[in-house]
């Protein structure tokens, strides 16, 4: 198979592959694993790469997007600083494609071709033992005329 279908299947395995259930179970084991993946791995293949603009604007994103989270208390706060920390994560998921369809450096694919592997991992432990306790839940739409009624879960 070549490498172009072989990361269309990839691609199709990460964003088709879904349990749509939102449980919390197994934070010991998920948790660290995303941290290692996305925090660790993601930025070290980034940084290794020379693509340091890259690197420090999707660092820019993810910090801004947890301090807001942290900082605010209200929902609107919450909803929009997890977008600019999912935000980076996607970019730091899409990074290795594009690297695989640019690269020449054996050593450079050889990084990519690893953070599709645990980047492929970690989706699926996350389906199987379950996502960590953050999620956003929807309710509704209630009858009095006011739209949806959402609450934030930690």
């Amino acid at each position: 198979m070549k490498k172009p279908r072989l990361v269309l299947c990839l691609c199709l395995v990460f964003f088709g592959f879904s349990t749509g259930q939102a449980s919390a179970k197994n934070e010991w084991i998920t948790v660290p694993v995303i941290l290692a993946d996305y925090y660790g791995w993601a930025y070290t293949e980034i940084f290794r790469d020379h693509a340091e603009v890259f690197g420090w604007s999707t660092a820019g994103v993810d910090g801004l997007g947890w301090a807001i989270t942290l900082a605010t208390r209200d929902y609107e706060g919450r909803v929009t600083g997890l977008f600019f920390v999912n935000l980076a994560g996607i970019a730091k998921t899409v990074y290795p494609v594009v690297t695989l369809l640019g690269a020449s450096d054996h050593d450079t694919v050889e990084r990519a071709w690893i953070a599709l592997g645990t980047h492929t991992a970690t989706l699926l432990s996350l389906e199987l033992l379950g996502k960590p306790a953050l999620s956003v839940q929807a309710m509704g739409p209630r009858r009095d005329g006011i739209g949806l009624a959402y609450a934030f879960n930690f």
